[in-house]
């Protein structure tokens, strides 16, 4: 399961990867991840052979996060 997330300026992309960063430490699952300045492509894989609670759980809260982080602005 993949899917790109695109923003409209780095401090929201840098925004996401850090709240994703967290909620990977927090729930002990780690995506595969690329990114540039606008746009974080984060593919969810199973740990075992399907996809599980874990991994749907972990892709619907990054969806979450995406959405809380467009607008952010600097400080």
């Amino acid at each position: 399961m993949t899917r790109r997330y695109d923003f409209s300026n780095y401090f929201e992309t840098r925004t996401f990867l850090d709240n994703l960063a967290q909620l990977s430490e927090e729930v002990g699952y780690f995506p595969d991840m690329n990114f540039a300045r606008t746009y974080v492509n984060v593919s969810v894989t199973p740990h075992q052979e399907t996809l599980g609670p874990i991994e749907y759980s972990f892709a619907e809260s990054a969806n979450i996060l995406a959405h809380q982080a467009v607008g952010q602005v600097a400080e």
